[in-house]
């Protein structure tokens, strides 16, 4: 839904998250070949002020007064709620927006000119109209088209918008990519929510349509999770990290403002009118239920209180600078404990390298049940990314690695309780809805830790990007994922095995119960075979 004048600033965005993977890819293998030597394209930053959250006293706030005596009987500990559901993950966001009294710090890899990331300004603007100061920091790979609107944003006192390793040839992108790859190649992939310094949401969900059962497209199947108390805490102080940050750039200070002539005060009055729209007002209602997560939060909050270490890049990472100590990857394997029994994987985009790969199948060979979902061909938005998973699969399955690939159109009883009654009252494509695409990061081990984050178990998350998650020492959650994982994957994935031949086969449980075998490799035609089987064999892996 657009929100703003029809400029080039301004248009809805329509764009993979992933698109600067496939174009770097092609990129660089240009550049190898032409020879280009790379220099920088890092535009000039002027003096920025430096600005930490508990600077901020938010002792005294609503929130701060649900969640403070929960803290003091829980000291040290971690407060968690998983937020599974896409309208529920919504709700928490607009409720924790509207309930805002001093601060609200918002990090995202996207957020798009749709319906919902409209809805989630408008209440951003309402907050600041009352007083709430807001950051709001957006990695520039995905800012093109809502560069306007963030100008626009960033002329009211209370909302500061910074944009993160941005660009510096504005409207030709690909130059700084041809110029400077390496560092565009890298990515802010963190997304952190954070309201009055008492809450913190982490996960997987950017703000965009798809995350939210609202595209007419597809949906991304995704997990949050809420946290207060110690984890939280450090996800306050990894946001402040990269909002001071050198890469970090006032959003007036690299967007010429001649170009875009959307102003605060216009763009107020779209978003005013677009959640006056009856598609919005119904999707808000169901998204809230009655005020459902409002009543949770104020009368009868329940959260689970364990041990939990937030695990983290530095933002050197992007620089290539940053010790091993401060890679997410690196502080994630220290913290987790053996697995002795089993653990389930759900990663969006699964290319395990070579260790990796030896680490999974070491770990089944010792009788430790290994599990992992991703996408398969046709769900995934990353064809590329499938081309070099696909290399792993056949070795991985002969030393007992469980796969799993998740399917982009599960059977009609299988699809979200919301589907019909979303197409219905907020007039989204029933087609749309029907189609899905993980999305998760998500991992268990035994009955004992779970993790939950922006990171997917691929080289560009463990070397590229930069990401957040948080290890949640947690028995009650492990053994529900597990038991999801037991419940569900017949409903959601096909179940890939090796016939007598050593040929992958892929059996889907039908709507009759019956398992149906399929030969092939599912909605892949063999132009498609032949584009990945290609692509496997360039040196683009690091990349992926």
């Amino acid at each position: 839904m657009a929100i703003a004048p029809r400029s080039k600033a301004d248009l809805p965005m329509v764009n993979s998250k992933r698109n600067i993977q496939y174009k770097s890819a092609v990129l660089l293998s240009c550049s190898l070949v032409l020879g280009i030597p790379a220099c920088s394209t890092l535009p000039h930053r002027g003096e920025v002020a430096s600005h930490m959250a508990f600077e901020t006293d938010t002792s005294q706030t609503s929130l701060s007064k649900i969640v403070q005596p929960l803290r003091d009987q829980n000291i040290g500990l971690t407060g968690y709620h998983v937020l599974y559901d896409p309208l529920e993950a919504l709700a928490a966001r607009m409720q924790l927006i509207n309930k805002a009294e001093k601060t609200l710090d918002l990090q995202y890899y996207i957020w798009d000119n749709d319906r919902i990331g409209a809805m989630a300004l408008y209440s951003i603007i309402q907050a600041a109209d009352r007083g709430v100061k807001v950051r709001i920091l957006i990695d520039d790979n995905n800012a093109k088209k809502m560069e306007g609107i963030y100008l626009a944003l960033d002329q009211h006192q209370n909302i500061d918008v910074r944009l993160y390793n941005p660009y510096r040839f504005r409207k030709h992108r690909a130059m700084d990519m041809v110029l400077d790859l390496k560092r565009i190649n890298r990515r802010m992939h963190n997304k952190s929510f954070i309201a009055d310094n008492q809450i913190s949401l982490i996960g997987g969900r950017n703000m965009s349509n798809q995350y939210y059962n609202v595209s007419d497209a597809y949906q991304f199947s995704d997990v949050d999770v809420m946290l207060v108390g110690a984890a939280s805490d450090e996800i306050i102080h990894s946001f402040d990290e990269y909002w001071n940050d050198d890469y970090a750039y006032p959003v007036r200070d690299i967007v010429n403002h001649h170009q875009h002539t959307l102003r605060y005060e216009s763009l107020k009055q779209q978003l005013e009118k677009h959640q006056q729209d009856p598609r919005v007002t119904n999707y808000l209602d169901l998204a809230n239920r009655s005020k459902a997560f409002d009543k949770w939060l104020e009368q009868n909050i329940q959260l689970d209180w364990v041990e939990a270490e937030v695990v983290k890049d530095h933002p050197s990472k992007i620089r290539s600078k940053s010790k091993k100590e401060d890679h997410l990857n690196f502080q994630l394997v220290q913290h987790l404990e053996k697995p002795e029994q089993s653990v389930d994987i759900v990663s969006a985009y699964f290319v395990p390298e070579k260790e990796g790969a030896e680490r999974l199948k070491k770990l089944a060979r010792e009788n430790v049940k290994v599990r992992v979902l991703t996408n398969s061909y046709q769900a995934n938005d990353v064809p590329v990314v499938h081309a070099f998973y696909s290399k792993y699969r056949k070795d991985l399955l002969k030393n007992n690695v469980q796969l799993y690939e998740f399917l982009a159109a599960p059977e009609a009883a299988n699809l979200n309780s919301n589907t019909y009654e979303i197409a219905d009252k907020a007039k989204v494509s029933l087609k749309g809805l029907s189609r899905s695409s993980l999305h998760a990061k998500l991992m268990a081990l035994d009955e004992k830790q779970v993790f939950i984050g922006s990171f997917n178990l691929d080289p560009r998350s463990a070397y590229l990007n930069t990401e957040i998650g948080v290890l949640l020492n947690s028995p009650s959650l492990a053994h529900k994922v597990h038991q999801t994982m037991d419940q569900n994957l017949s409903k959601y994935a096909y179940k890939l095995v090796l016939d007598a031949n050593d040929k992958i086969n892929w059996k889907i449980k039908q709507a009759n119960g019956e398992i149906h075998t399929l030969e092939k490799e599912p909605k892949m035609k063999w132009y498609n075979k032949a584009l990945v089987t290609f692509l496997s064999w360039l040196p683009l892996e690091g990349f992926m």
